[in-house]
């Protein structure tokens, strides 16, 4: 059987050397302190004291300070969140704003519970303000969706200006902001989210599948006010899955409590470093876009290139990658692009193979429709 690499995923790259001792001394101490009929046999809904105290801890790093506990809800990761949160803020009907390639769990949720996501048109920085008053005026939505830092699948990163122009149509046309901020953590001097500037209005999310671990399934929001958090997570408000493993919330508190979350991500920051350093060169070829810390690179094509043919003859020579169909907003055109992910290949080695794979196929086919 052919060698897959896989390359269509967002996975932080893996930092055996400094994980491994920092998440096994979690998980034994949380073992230590709590008997195993103690941790599981109860759920501990939305974050136990000492979780939502860990989680303000954890997302005040990025929103400035730290915000009070009562706000803060732990979750089973990114999707479950969303599925309390679209449901509640937007409800069956109703309009959700979204970038105009968006997270595509979103779409399949617009499905599920009946609401309607309308794009916005994007540059270099992310949602356009100007086109989101369009949207505004002419579908009242109830909230927007986005990702203010790194956008998925583009790496757009909003300027604080930029921000500071979301945050203040958002207050003229009363919309709530569900803040996806998951990426944010690896670059260096990034502005504010746009829930520090208006967090009367904001939901705030920050996970660890993107900096520390993917499987480990956790996932803090920051609610406008603990009363809110209350109204939309409270058990049997929509009743679905959201709630945080016990053991996962407890190790999770644990790794930010004794600054071995810090650690984790410091590594993976170190990491994405080197990784960028033998990507960037190998794709000087290509029209493609990434920026530092990202955990992929979005590649642009020529019209005389599919992307799904690309992607395709890719994955022939045993690399798997992405492309911007998922992204589209039904009824809308997906761009000829293909999406990257630098972080889940195992090795530099793997990463230097899969990447001169795309290269070539890339100017293979460039060559071929001169």
């Amino acid at each position: 059987m052919t060698k897959i690499i896989e390359m269509s995923r967002t996975h932080p790259p893996l930092v055996p050397a400094v994980f491994d001792p920092e998440y096994r001394a979690a998980m034994q101490a949380v073992l230590s302190r709590y008997t195993p009929s103690e941790m599981v046999g109860a759920h501990r809904w939305m974050g136990t004291d000492a979780d939502r105290s860990a989680g303000a801890v954890f997302t005040g790093r990025r929103l400035g300070t730290q915000p009070e506990p009562g706000r803060v809800i732990v979750t089973n990761g990114t999707q479950s969140a969303f599925n309390m949160l679209l449901g509640g803020l937007v409800g069956q009907g109703n309009v959700l704003a979204v970038e105009s390639l968006t997270y595509p769990p979103i779409l399949v949720l617009a499905k599920r519970f009946g609401f309607i996501p309308k794009g916005v048109k994007m540059d270099g920085e992310g949602i356009i303000p100007e086109a989101l008053v369009e949207l505004c005026q002419k579908d009242r939505p109830k909230a927007l969706y986005l990702l203010s830092t790194l956008q998925n699948p583009t790496t757009a990163t909003m300027s604080l200006a930029r921000r500071q122009a979301i945050a203040d149509v958002a207050r003229k046309y009363d919309l709530q902001i569900i803040e996806d901020d998951i990426y944010s953590l690896l670059p260096d001097d990034l502005p504010p989210p746009i829930a520090a500037i208006a967090p009367e209005r904001s939901w705030y999310m920050l996970g660890v599948a993107k900096t520390i671990a993917a499987g480990m399934k956790i996932a803090y929001v920051v609610a406008p006010t603990a009363a809110l958090a209350e109204a939309q997570f409270w058990p049997g408000v929509r009743a679905t899955f959201w709630m945080a493993a016990p053991i996962s919330a407890a190790v999770s508190t644990q790794l930010i409590e004794t600054g071995g979350a810090e650690r984790v991500i410091d590594a993976v920051r170190q990491e994405m470093v080197v990784r960028h350093r033998i990507v960037r060169p190998m794709l000087a070829g290509t029209d493609f876009d990434t920026k530092d810390g990202a955990l992929q690179v979005w590649i642009r094509l020529p019209e005389a290139i599919s992307a799904a043919d690309l992607a395709s003859n890719i994955r022939v020579r045993g690399v798997n990658i992405g492309t911007g169909d998922p992204y589209a907003l039904p009824g809308e055109t997906a761009p000829q692009a293909i999406r990257i992910g630098i972080g889940h290949a195992k090795s530099h080695s793997e990463l230097d193979e899969a990447i001169r794979i795309i290269a070539d196929s890339h100017g293979e086919l460039l060559r071929r429709h001169r």
